[in-house]
């Protein structure tokens, strides 16, 4: 039971270890590939430097072995330059079009892995022939290890496959057997440590590139809540209109900006009449719709540079920018228009809808604050209220500063 259970969970883990490698195999791939192609740009004139030294070579006349091996690799050296020169063009085309993460780009890949150990391979098996070792052969064990980012069971297959080639060519050769052992212990712990440093840096570099996506889609989830965080400190939830505060913050700015480039600038505010009765009558959530259509309509009669808000309960605002009075006053009387002669749908019925405005502005010679002018038009909207209502109004914001200034004075 308790090997049953274990062996569960191992099976649990390696299926999510290989979920994982293959969200991370199509970036190591491109990676790759990119790494070849950076690569190439040293390694091609490289060989083919190497291939005419060697094609160069003349070994002394006692020595013909050397002669043998020096042609043999000017010949190997010429032709790894020439694939990998195929390699380059193949991997900068794929990575070109965008398909560095394909199949394709794969095969490219252990095809390159495969060219450079092949290489190793026969260029150790000359040198042994010469009393040089299978230096040549460790070392691009090495760099293929460290370069070419491959998952273990694929690093697994190359490099076994090239340590068996290796190993058979090896055996075949005329060497004593002393030697030979050793150098197939030299060979079997290349194929190892370059097996071990595959894996080490396939697991790191799998678990950066998954780590690495883990914080963006936390960053991203962060700008979400951070922006929606910004909507509901500006924005009324109900309406989506700027809320009591960011509207004065904005007013604020755009009377600052009058200041600076003398302009028009007016304000309007609107009141529902009689809003109790239709929340009394139809119930708040019929009380929220109508207050969602106005807004609406609202928005759809103003300028895209104007300010719109909602300051509270019914009431409305709105900050017109390079606006004279008398424009401020038209708009007023379009939207009240609007409002009185196009009922709102609530469900299967009509309700009528009228509003009462009160419009104040000030000319480009006059400067005021952002709360003289709430209060001008405060007033204003307190006059058109108390004058029967659906009806506009209009105050100047110096006398409701006056006005002010007085009630102080007496209290």
């Amino acid at each position: 039971m308790v090997a049953e259970t274990v062996l569960k969970r191992w099976t649990a883990s390696a299926r999510l270890l290989m979920q994982e490698y293959d969200q991370v195999q199509g970036k190591a791939t491109t990676d790759t590939l990119g790494r070849f192609r950076v690569l190439l740009l040293i390694s091609v004139p490289l060989h083919a430097s190497l291939a005419w030294w060697f094609s160069r070579y003349q070994a002394p006349l006692d020595h013909p072995n050397m002669q043998a091996w020096a042609d043999a690799l000017t010949v190997l050296q010429a032709a790894l330059a020439a694939a990998l020169l195929v390699c380059g063009a193949l991997a900068n085309r794929l990575l070109r079009n965008k398909a560095g993460a394909s199949r394709a780009g794969l095969a490219l890949q252990a095809t390159f892995c495969t060219v450079y150990l092949a290489f190793g391979a026969a260029a150790a098996i000359l040198d042994v022939g010469v009393g040089n070792g299978i230096a040549t052969f460790l070392i691009i064990c090495m760099g293929v290890a460290v370069l070419s980012l491959m998952r273990p069971l694929l690093s697994g297959l190359v490099f076994g496959t090239a340590f068996v080639v290796f190993w058979i060519i090896l055996r075949g050769t005329a060497i004593d057997a002393t030697l030979l052992a050793s150098l197939q212990i030299q060979a079997i712990s290349a194929i190892l440590m370059a097996q071990l440093i595959s894996v080490m840096m396939w697991h790191q570099y799998s678990r950066r590139v998954l780590l690495s996506r883990k914080l963006g889609l936390t960053n991203e989830a962060l700008l979400v809540k951070q922006q929606e965080l910004e909507t509901l400190a500006e924005r009324d939830t109900l309406t989506g209109l700027y809320n009591r505060r960011k509207f004065m913050q904005l007013a604020e700015q755009e009377l600052a900006r009058a200041s600076r480039f003398p302009s028009d600038t007016c304000l309007l505010m609107m009141d529902l009449d009689f809003f109790k009765r239709i929340n009394d009558q139809y119930g708040h959530p019929a009380g929220d719709e109508v207050l969602q259509q106005v807004a609406a309509i609202l928005m759809s009669g103003v300028r895209s540079t104007d300010v719109v808000a909602r300051m509270g309960g019914e009431e409305f605002i709105v900050l017109m920018p390079n606006t004279r009075r008398d424009g401020a006053l038209a708009v007023a009387e379009k939207l009240r228009s609007a409002l009185r002669e196009r009922p709102l749908q609530l469900l299967d019925r009509l309700v009528p809808v009228t509003a009462s405005f009160g419009v104040t502005g000030l000319a480009p010679h006059q400067r005021a604050s952002i709360d003289a002018l709430y209060a001008a038009a405060d007033q204003a909207l307190y006059v058109a209220k108390s004058h029967g209502r659906d009806r506009v109004e209009c105050a100047e914001p110096l006398a409701a500063q006056a006005l002010e200034a007085f009630s102080r004075s007496r209290c």
